[in-house]
């Protein structure tokens, strides 16, 4: 992993801090105990979980996120680095490892969970800004992690 992945990650975090206003203090959906777990397992497992977490992350932003009232060049600016520079990192350092293939599934279903909230809510601003702290929250917990590995 190179130093850049914390300049490319505070660049992103920067971002979706400009996309909208205050975060919403409301508590959202967080897989604490995943992160929790990454602190014993090896880079490897460490890289694949990161790399799983972005590309949910991006797959969130497929669906209609109009509501949401964003500031859209800083939205575009996130999925950008996002797509093109986090996950072809993180992809590229995972692919240096044997075994690499297995995906974290707790992940997929907690991000799963979190488009349900969204459907279910009919994808309103309000649950559009839990989205946002949420996704704070996994880049934050991911720039500790990418600081060990």
């Amino acid at each position: 992993m190179t130093s850049q992945y914390g300049i490319v990650n505070g660049e992103a975090l920067s971002l979706l801090r400009q996309m909208g206003g205050k975060f919403s203090s409301e508590i959202v959906p967080f897989p604490e105990r995943i992160y929790k777990k990454m602190e014993n397992v090896t880079d490897a497992d460490q890289l694949r979980l990161m790399a799983e977490v972005t590309e949910q992350i991006v797959k969130l932003f497929d669906d209609d996120y109009a509501a949401a009232r964003w500031d859209t060049g800083a939205l575009d600016n996130f999925l950008n680095i996002l797509q093109t520079r986090q996950l072809k990192e993180l992809e590229s350092c995972a692919a240096a490892y044997p075994n690499t293939r297995r995906r974290p599934l707790k992940v997929r279903r907690h991000f799963r969970e979190l488009r349900q909230m969204l459907r279910k809510n009919n994808y309103s601003r309000e649950s559009w800004e839990k989205i946002r702290r949420a996704v704070l929250l996994h880049l934050t917990r991911m720039g500790i992690i990418a600081g060990h590995v």
